[in-house]
């Protein structure tokens, strides 16, 4: 069992424990990884032509990404407009974006990012799988246009769209909030249509590359399941490679702290944030408790919003660690599971350090 469905199949269990030991380590695939830190008749005419261009604009989000990236209506049309966001279908050319091979069709949904994370969704037509089957497939992806370098390794992760949002209360729920199902397989996996959304999570890496405005290889070479608790297992094997040109808005913006970490020896000095993600930048004041668990750096992992409304797993994965050799400084980034505004945030939530055993504190930041 994948520590994600574990996780899932606990439900009942202190939301509070279970979020502190889940760090979603699905079996994903990881591509590469390298440990340096360095999105009346005239009246009517009228109001039916202003309808209408409504309709041309709305921006809709796939099924994967309005589940992996959770958001409004109105933050889909506003990151999409302002450049953060892509929805290939809606291209004049998203046909040259289809890719058929073996009779699957697999093509790019949608694309959001900022400066260091980028969420990108693909629909796979084409691909049968029961209801009560998890699908898998060998995938490829990197930055670039040399695969080879050094600066084409991304962080990453990848999976099925599985239905499944974590809540607010840290909780496994369905896309439309119901409860999870008990009889052993709880992915949906299947739209209405019999396709299938397939995910990838992306960050850069300091120093090697960055995202806006960079080029991102996928390149999938098999489509297949995981039968039972078994290995993947290809069933239809072809060539799927697509190119596509990451958004070069990020609406980012830096935010002065400088105050403490309580229950730490760190103090945030700023923060770089987006819509979907954050860097906290930290300098240590006093010695760090690492352990084999963890770097002892405190870790993002939510939000209290200026309504008084807290949303502790806002956390979706990334990475954290020292800048230099020195160790007075360090890092911890991470993408958010959903759009956030920023001129609502007052405070960040934090676990004073990543090795676990301890509560979350509040730190304002505005």
């Amino acid at each position: 069992m994948r520590s994600r469905d574990l996780y899932l199949s606990m439900v009942g269990i202190d939301d509070t424990v279970l979020a502190k030991a889940y760090r979603y380590s699905e079996e994903k695939k990881v591509v590469k990884f390298h440990k340096r830190l360095s999105f009346v008749a005239c009246i009517c005419f009228a109001l039916l032509a202003t309808a209408t261009a409504a309709a041309a604009i709305h921006h809709f989000w796939g099924r994967g990404m309005s589940g992996v990236l959770k958001s409004s209506d109105v933050q889909q049309q506003t990151l999409t407009e302002q450049g953060q966001a892509i929805v290939y279908p809606e291209l004049t050319d998203y046909s040259s974006y289809q890719v058929t091979d073996q009779g699957i069709t697999i093509a790019p949904d949608t694309v959001v990012a900022d400066d260091k994370f980028a969420y990108v969704s693909f629909k796979v037509s084409g691909f049968s799988i029961s209801d009560k089957e998890e699908p898998g497939v060998d995938v490829d992806y990197y930055l670039g246009d040399e695969k080879d370098s050094e600066s084409s390794w991304v962080n990453g992760s990848s999976y099925f769209y599985d239905g499944i949002i974590i809540d607010d209360n840290g909780m496994g729920v369905y896309e439309d909030g119901s409860a999870l199902e008990q009889d052993g397989f709880i992915g949906h996996y299947l739209d209405e249509n019999g396709d299938l959304e397939y995910v990838i999570q992306i960050q850069a890496v300091d120093g090697l590359n960055t995202i806006p405005g960079n080029t991102l290889h996928v390149e999938f070479s098999s489509l297949g399941i995981y039968p039972g608790k078994a290995e993947y297992e290809a069933q239809v094997k072809g060539n799927w490679s697509f190119e596509l040109q990451l958004p070069t808005t990020s609406n980012a913006q830096t935010i002065t702290v400088n105050k403490d970490v309580p229950e730490s020896n760190f103090t945030i000095t700023t923060i770089d944030i987006s819509p979907v993600s954050i860097t906290v930048n930290y300098k240590v004041n006093g010695k760090v408790e690492a352990s084999e668990d963890g770097t002892g750096i405190p870790e993002f992992t939510g939000f209290v919003m200026k309504d008084g409304t807290r949303l502790p797993y806002v956390g979706n994965g990334g990475s954290s660690g020292f800048t230099d050799d020195t160790e007075e400084y360090a890092v911890c980034a991470s993408c958010f599971d959903r759009v956030i505004d920023i001129s609502e945030i007052k405070s960040l939530l934090l676990w004073p350090t990543d090795c676990g055993g301890v509560d979350k504190v509040e730190v304002d930041i505005q």
